[in-house]
C-alpha cells in the first residue's frame, strides 16, 4: 500500500499576505505570456487526454498538460528562469553573470537563458545530483559546482557566491530579504496556464474539478493557485497538493501553521521535488488557495511512471520523469491506499470528474530511470 498521509485544508476567502512591492509582479498575468510568445523557440505545450487510463481509473477524464519539451528543454522550469532573465536584464543591462541552485532542472534552465544572453553562469547542485542532471547542465554552457550538501546548503552556497563575485543570484526559492527575483520567476510560470485556458476551450471538457500540483519550495504549484485563485477567480475548483512522504516540507509547514523543513530522510526518487525548506513566498498562496495536502510514498511514483512511458493501448506516450508524474501519482495513491479514502470522500472524485495533472519534466536521469521502468531498482533514492 505504502506510506501516506493527508490534510485536508479548510481555507476560507483566497486573500494572501503578498508584500506591496511584490504584489503587482503576482498580478502581472500577461507579461510573461506576451514575453514568452515572442520567442522564436515558442510553441504550446501538449494537453494531452489519457482516456483509457481515465477508464481503468473509473474518472470521467485525465488531462495532462506535458512541459517535458518546453523549449527544447525537459522541463517547465525554463519558463520562470527565461523570464527572469529577461526581466533582470532590462533592470541592470550591465550583470555580468547569474548564479542559482537547483535539484537540475532550474539550474539547466537558467544555464539556457544565460547562453541566450551571452551571460556567465554557475549553478550549485546538492551532493546527491544524478551525473546526467549535472551534463545536462554543464552541456548548456554553465560552471557547476557540487555542494557538500543538500539542497538547502546548496542555496545558501550560491547565495554567498553572489554575494563575493557580484554575479546576480536568480533562485527558485524565497526568503525574508529575498523576494523579488522570485516573484518573477513564480510570474514566468503563467504562460502554461494562458494556454490552458486557451487549450481547454477546444477540448469537449470545459469544466475541470480537481487539480493536481506536485511541490518542491513551491513556486511553480504556487503560480498555478494563483492563476486560478486570482486571475480565473476559479475558488471552486479543488487543488491537491503533493509531496514526496520523506520530503514533505510544505505539509509539514501547513501542519504547523508556520514556516518550517520536512522533519524526514529527504530520500526520495522525486529528485526534483526534494528540497527541505518551503519558499517564503509560496507557502502563503499554497496554504491559501490549497484544498488538500498529500505525501506519498515513492512507490506511487513508479506506478505513475509506467502509466505515462509505457501507456495503456490507445493512449498517448508522455516522456516522464519521477517528479513529472507525481501528480499522476498522488491520484493513484488516493485511489488505491485505504489511508486516504477521506480525501477520496473530500475530493468527489467520482465516474464523471475532470482531472487536471502536469508533466512538469521529462527523463533527467536514464540509466535510474530505466531501472525503475524495468524493476531493478529500489524505490528510495541512492544513499548519499
Amino acid at each position: 500500500m505504502g506510506a501516506a498521509g493527508y490534510l485536508i485544508n479548510n481555507r476560507g476567502e483566497y486573500a494572501p499576505n503578498i508584500e506591496p512591492e511584490i504584489e503587482p509582479i503576482f498580478n502581472s498575468f500577461e507579461n510573461p505570456y506576451l514575453f514568452h510568445k515572442g520567442l522564436p523557440e515558442y510553441y504550446p505545450t501538449p494537453l494531452t487526454q489519457l482516456n483509457h487510463l481515465s477508464g481503468l481509473l473509473g474518472v470521467g477524464n485525465i488531462l495532462v498538460k506535458d512541459e517535458g519539451r518546453r523549449f527544447g528543454t525537459s522541463a517547465l522550469k525554463i519558463l520562470g528562469a527565461s523570464f527572469a532573465t529577461h526581466e533582470l536584464l532590462k533592470s541592470n543591462p550591465a550583470v555580468k553573470g547569474i548564479c542559482t541552485a537547483t535539484d537540475g532542472n532550474h539550474g539547466r534552465a537558467l544555464a539556457w537563458s544565460a547562453k541566450q544572453n551571452g551571460l556567465s553562469c554557475v549553478i550549485f547542485v546538492p551532493c546527491h545530483t544524478a551525473h546526467s542532471r549535472i551534463k545536462y547542465i554543464a552541456d548548456e554552457g554553465a560552471q557547476v559546482i557540487v555542494s557538500q550538501g543538500r539542497y538547502d546548503d546548496a542555496v545558501a552556497e550560491a547565495k554567498e557566491y553572489a554575494r563575493l563575485t557580484g554575479y546576480a543570484l536568480v533562485q527558485d526559492t524565497s526568503w525574508a530579504g529575498y523576494l523579488e527575483i522570485p516573484a518573477i520567476i513564480t510570474a514566468g510560470y503563467y504562460t502554461q496556464m494562458h494556454e490552458i485556458s486557451q487549450q481547454t476551450r477546444n477540448l469537449s471538457i470545459p469544466r475541470i474539478d480537481i487539480v493536481f500540483v506536485q511541490a518542491g519550495v513551491g513556486s511553480w504549484p504556487s503560480s498555478v493557485v494563483h492563476f486560478i485563485r486570482k486571475k480565473l477567480n476559479n475558488q471552486t475548483v479543488k487543488i491537491v497538493c503533493v509531496e514526496p512522504y520523506e520530503s514533505d516540507a510544505i505539509y509539514e509547514s501547513v501542519k504547523q501553521n508556520a514556516l518550517a523543513g520536512t522533519r524526514k530522510s529527504q530520500k526520495t526518487i522525486m529528485a526534483g521535488l526534494n528540497c527541505g525548506t518551503p519558499s517564503i513566498l509560496a507557502f502563503d498562496i499554497l496554504r491559501q488557495g490549497v484544498d488538500a495536502f498529500v505525501i506519498i510514498d515513492d512507490q506511487y511514483a513508479i506506478d505513475a511512471i509506467k502509466y505515462l512511458n509505457a501507456p495503456l493501448p490507445g493512449d498517448p506516450y508522455i516522456a516522464a520523469g519521477e517528479s513529472g508524474s507525481a501528480g499522476l501519482a498522488g491520484l493513484l495513491a488516493i485511489l488505491n491506499n485505504d489511508m486516504l479514502a477521506p480525501l477520496k470522500q473530500f475530493l468527489e472524485i467520482k465516474t464523471k470528474s475532470n482531472i487536471l495533472l502536469f508533466n512538469t519534466e521529462n527523463v533527467t536521469d536514464p540509466e535510474y530511470f530505466n531501472q525503475l521502468l524495468n524493476g531493478n531498482k529500489k524505490n528510495h533514492a541512492p544513499e548519499f
